[in-house]
C-alpha cells in the first residue's frame, strides 16, 4: 500500500487548482474549470468519465462548458461545503494523475468565510468543509476508482497567497518582497474578488469579500458586444458561451487564429478594455471601502486568475492594478492562478516536515 500523498487544492469558483509532487521532488500542476451540472454526461454513446454520484446518491457531471441555466451556481458562499465543489476536487484530482491513490487534502477557505466574528476562527465552517471533502464519491461509470481523502487541513486563502509570493522554486527568499510588514492581498477569481490585509505574522487583520470578480467583466463585455453588434458585423453576442467569451478576451478579437484568416478577424480591444477599466474601478473601491488609507502598506499582492487580465499580462491591457496602489508597490507573481495552491502546497509541505522532524 502507497503512503497518502500530499495534495494541495484551491477549490475556487471559477477554478480548480491542484499541486503536489512526486517522490522524486517533480511538482506536478493541474487546473481546470469549476464548470459542473447536476445529472449525467454522456460521451459519444458512453457515459462521461467524468460524471460521479455522491453518497447521497446525487449525479453530477463535471463539464468544459454549458448555459448559465444548466451549471451550478459555484458562486454560492454555500458552494465551498457543497456536493459540487467535492465532485469538482474528486475529478481534478483523477485528472492530475491521483485515481485510487490515498490523499492528504490541504484546501482553502476565503478568508470571510475561515474567519468569524472579529479575528476569531470559524472552526464550525472548517469543520464542515473537512466534513464535506471527505464524504464518499463513486464512479458513474464504474471505470474510475476516485482517489480516498484521508485527512484534510484548510487555510485561508490569503496567507498562501503572500506566502507563495514571499518564496522562489528553488526555496530562497523573493527579493522582491524583501522587508514587506503590511500587504494587501488582492485574490481576483471568477465570480469573487477576496481582499484581505496581513500582518507581519502573515495573520488576517482586515478581510472583504465581493462578487467584483471577473464574471462582472464578461458580463459587461458581452453587453457591449451587443450594442455593437451591427457595427462591428456580428450577429447573437447574447448567445456566446462564457467559455467562448473567455478565448476572445484572451486573443483581443473575434474570429479564427489560423494565420490565413488573420484579414477576417474582428478586433474587440476597445471593448475589452472597456469593460476592464470598469471592473478596475469597481475593485479600487473594494480596496478602499475595506482599508481606506495605504499609507500603512507595504505591498499589493494581486493574484488569480483575474490578474491576468487586470494585471497587464494581456499585451494589448495595461496594468489596471496600479491605479489601485499609485504611490506604493504593487507586485503580481508569474502564473498568478496558481499563487494561492502553491502557497497550500509549502505550507502544507513544511508542516509534515516539522511534525516528521519533531518524532
Amino acid at each position: 500500500m502507497k503512503h497518502p500523498i500530499l495534495v494541495a487544492v484551491d477549490g475556487g469558483s471559477g477554478n480548480i487548482a491542484v499541486r503536489y509532487s512526486l517522490p522524486d521532488g517533480e511538482v506536478k500542476s493541474f487546473l481546470m474549470r469549476s464548470v459542473i451540472r447536476r445529472g449525467n454526461l454522456q460521451q459519444g454513446n458512453k457515459e462521461s468519465l467524468s460524471t460521479w454520484r455522491t453518497g447521497d446518491d446525487q449525479v453530477f457531471s463535471v463539464t468544459s462548458t454549458g448555459s448559465r441555466m444548466d451549471l451550478v451556481d459555484t458562486c454560492d458562499p454555500q458552494y465551498q461545503i457543497s456536493d459540487a465543489n467535492r465532485v469538482l476536487i474528486i475529478d481534478a484530482l483523477v485528472k492530475a494523475g491521483l485515481e485510487d491513490r490515498d490523499v492528504i487534502l490541504a484546501d482553502t477557505l476565503p478568508a470571510n468565510q475561515y474567519y468569524g466574528a472579529g479575528k476569531t476562527v470559524d472552526q464550525k465552517r472548517i469543520n464542515a468543509k473537512k466534513e464535506s471533502l471527505m464524504q464518499p464519491v463513486s464512479s458513474y461509470s464504474g471505470k474510475v476508482k476516485p482517489p480516498r481523502i484521508v485527512e484534510v487541513k484548510i487555510w485561508p486563502e490569503a496567507v498562501p497567497a503572500f506566502v507563495s509570493a514571499s518564496f522562489n522554486d528553488d526555496g530562497t527568499p523573493n527579493e522582491a518582497l524583501e522587508g514587506v510588514q503590511y500587504s494587501i492581498v488582492v485574490d481576483i477569481g471568477r465570480f469573487t474578488c477576496d481582499i484581505a490585509m496581513l500582518d507581519p505574522n502573515d495573520e488576517v487583520i482586515d478581510r472583504l469579500t465581493t462578487e467584483n470578480g471577473i464574471h462582472v467583466m464578461l458580463d459587461r463585455f458581452q453587453e457591449l458586444l451587443e450594442q455593437e453588434e451591427e457595427k462591428l458585423g456580428i450577429n447573437e453576442a447574447r448567445e456566446i458561451s462564457p467559455a467562448a467569451l473567455d478565448s476572445i478576451i484572451n486573443n483581443g478579437f473575434i474570429g479564427s487564429a489560423i494565420k490565413a484568416m488573420e484579414k477576417k478577424r474582428i478586433n474587440i480591444q476597445h471593448l475589452a478594455l472597456k469593460a476592464a477599466s470598469e471592473l478596475s474601478e469597481r475593485i479600487k473601491e473594494d480596496i478602499r471601502s475595506m482599508h481606506r488609507n495605504l499609507s500603512d502598506i507595504d505591498c499589493l499582492l494581486v493574484v488569480g486568475g483575474g490578474a491576468n487580465w487586470l494585471g497587464g499580462k494581456l499585451d494589448y491591457m495595461p496594468n489596471f492594478a496600479e491605479s489601485w496602489f499609485p504611490n506604493g508597490f504593487v507586485y503580481i507573481p508569474e502564473n498568478p492562478e496558481l499563487a494561492v495552491v502553491r502557497g497550500v502546497h509549502l505550507l502544507a509541505a513544511g508542516e509534515a516536515q516539522q511534525l516528521e522532524d519533531d518524532e
